[in-house]
């Protein structure tokens, strides 16, 4: 989630460690006013206009795609209860497609849980790791295509989905994008970790 949240905040020319330096140094302009003090300077490296000039465009922005994400608002979102396929849609009638159903399940959650020690492979287990999650990501982008041409995506899953993505202030194919640069920051480091960066 680390890396997801760094690409999220890099579109929007943000980065975790100026959110934190600008924390503590709101902090420290508070208790600053608390002592009757003037507030310090800004920190060094932090650009005050730029970020106000960020503020001013989102609150301009009529569809809200131009405001940063917010940790609020994402608590807030409205939590994903459902799944996609309530297993009762005419498509899983077919052997095929139910075997299909049940390998990308299995696969997925090999993939998830060979995962959980990610941080302890070498750069080059690194890298095919996340060869394997884009190839599984298409399978299923794939599988969904097909259960939505045919109009048997559980619509109330749909629903969930796009709110919890509003709430990020992103749509279905911002999240997509998402999900590529993260994966590209994550190839980078491991290249990186390889010295080839």
């Amino acid at each position: 989630y680390a890396k997801l949240t760094q690409a999220h905040l890099a579109k929007h020319g943000q980065s975790s460690e100026e959110i934190a330096t600008m924390m503590r140094w709101q902090s420290e302009c508070m208790l600053a006013m608390a002592d009757n003090k003037p507030p310090p300077f800004p920190p060094a490296g932090i650009d005050i206009m730029k970020m106000m000039e960020q503020a001013k465009k989102a609150q301009e922005s009529q569809d809200g795609s131009n405001q940063p994400p917010s940790m609020t608002s994402m608590a807030a979102a409205e939590k994903i209860t459902t799944t996609p396929f309530l297993g009762d849609e005419p498509a899983f009638e077919s052997d095929t497609v139910r075997e299909e159903y049940e390998a990308l399940c299995r696969d997925h959650n090999g993939l998830v849980n060979f995962g959980k020690s990610y941080a302890t492979f070498d750069p080059m287990g690194k890298i095919a790791y996340l060869d394997e999650i884009d190839k599984i990501e298409e399978r299923w982008d794939v599988f969904f295509a097909r259960f939505s041409l045919l109009g048997q995506l559980n619509q109330d899953f749909v629903k969930q989905c796009n709110s919890f993505l509003q709430s990020m202030n992103l749509t279905e194919d911002d999240f997509k994008d998402l999900l590529k640069r993260t994966h590209q920051i994550m190839r980078e480091d491991a290249e990186r970790e390889r010295g080839t960066v």
